[in-house]
């Protein structure tokens, strides 16, 4: 009798739909994370450190810019078709009409401006197909999940994720066996043509499973103005990620760069599983906003617990594998262990980040989330670039974590005054 009520209360969890895209999320970026531990190890082993250095310093610059190749166009697919399964072709090629124009422009535009950020020595040609790689090819993958995001198809939208990681595993895989004399611009070869081929598929796929896409052009000029806030708070979220990469390799050094580059890497590894809870659940931020604000509290109460423990053992997890780097990467990685260490707390400050900001999201208050990103992307800039030059690596750190912590407060504090006012206007 026991063991039928705990099968039934078992089969009833599963059944709930956030419980189930979790676990395809949780599942594929299992899978996901393997891939990519591999193809990290490969390329830091292959490349060194100041190769290596070079590549994360484009992508943080492409990541910067990343939000801003969609205009919001994949939220607005989620937000919209969510709701009506009729709009989906309209969207979907709206999307991608906007992704093709903007991305590639983007690209050509920050490939111009590429001299003035980073040295001579990185050659341009890499700088170019990583760009392109990171911009235009990751923006259409990006775009069709969201479209299986859209329809509630979270399986589809995981298995995306793991070919993407496999594309890219064995590109790592070609260059280390068959590259005789490893380079930065034979990486970037590979890396571009992985981008390509993932982004073909992706959009097949898509067009297979939902339907062929049928943009409307004079909605796009709609479609972009409603969108441009989920690019500004995306982008600001990018720059807090990413812009200390690109600063440590414009005024440190490519060694330091590839070595904070190295402990970071660990730090999204790490956060994988809680961001996949956070996926899962950002369309319910969505649904329970119709209610206003506090509906979207008591999802975020529900969701906190989980949260906190993940912070509690990521902390822990990455302690114990700090002093393993030099073992997993090379000697040459020796000072990551120190970085890691300063990182720990990032993955637990980032969860409960995403966590009050779809609160805001989901109630209608993307703007003020963006203004809030925005004004903390700035402070992060500039504390970047005050202790970079003194402190190198180090002070990317602890620029990091200062600019985080103030948003977690900046965004708390806006939870809070519109969980009042609508508390005043209802009684």
């Amino acid at each position: 009798m026991f063991f039928n009520q705990l099968k039934l209360k078992i089969n009833h969890f599963l059944k709930k739909s956030l419980v189930r895209n979790t676990l395809w999320e949780l599942v594929a970026k299992f899978f996901t994370l393997a891939i990519q531990a591999a193809y990290f190890v490969i390329i830091t082993r292959v490349l060194g450190t100041e190769n290596y250095g070079s590549f994360i310093g484009i992508t943080g610059l492409a990541a910067i810019a990343f939000p801003f190749t969609t205009v919001g166009s994949g939220h607005l697919l989620i937000q919209y078709v969510s709701r009506d399964r009729k709009l989906f072709s309209t969207y979907w090629g709206n999307a991608l009409v906007i992704v093709s124009i903007v991305s590639f422009s983007l690209a050509i535009l920050l490939f111009l401006l590429s001299p003035l950020i980073f040295p001579a020595t990185i050659e341009l040609s890499a700088i170019f197909m990583i760009l392109v790689a990171d911009l235009t090819g990751l923006a259409i993958f990006i775009v069709s999940a969201q479209a299986f995001m859209s329809v509630n198809l979270l399986q589809k939208s995981s298995l995306l994720q793991v070919f993407s990681s496999i594309t890219k595993l064995i590109a790592a895989f070609i260059l280390a066996i068959f590259v005789q004399r490893a380079s930065l611009v034979s990486w970037s070869f590979l890396y571009l043509i992985s981008a390509i081929i993932t982004a073909l598929i992706s959009i097949f796929i898509v067009n297979k499973l939902l339907g062929k896409p049928k943009p409307s052009i004079p909605k796009i000029k709609s479609q972009i103005k409603e969108g441009v806030y989920f690019s500004i708070g995306e982008s600001a979220n990018n720059i807090n990620t990413n812009i200390d990469k690109t600063m440590l390799a414009s005024i440190s050094t490519l060694e330091a760069t590839g070595l904070y580059g190295a402990a970071y890497r660990f730090i999204q590894v790490g956060s994988v599983p809680i961001s996949a809870l956070l996926s899962a659940s950002y369309p319910k931020f969505f649904q329970q906003g119709a209610f206003g604000i506090n509906a979207c509290v008591m999802l975020a109460k529900r969701l906190l617990p989980i949260v906190v423990i993940y912070g509690i053992l990521s902390w822990i997890g990455y302690v114990l594998i700090a002093p393993w780097i030099p073992s997993i990467l090379g000697e040459e990685y020796q000072t990551a262990t120190t970085a890691l260490l300063w990182l720990a707390p990032v993955t637990f400050i980032g969860a409960l980040q995403q966590l009050l900001a779809d609160t805001l999201t989901g109630a209608g208050f993307q703007k003020v989330r963006s203004s809030i990103q925005v004004v903390t992307a700035i402070s992060n800039a500039l504390l970047n670039l005050w202790l970079i030059p003194s402190y190198s690596w180090l002070g990317a750190t602890w620029a990091t974590l200062a600019s985080e912590s103030f948003r977690i407060v900046c965004l708390l504090l806006a939870v809070i005054f519109f969980s009042y006012q609508q508390k005043q206007s209802s009684s």
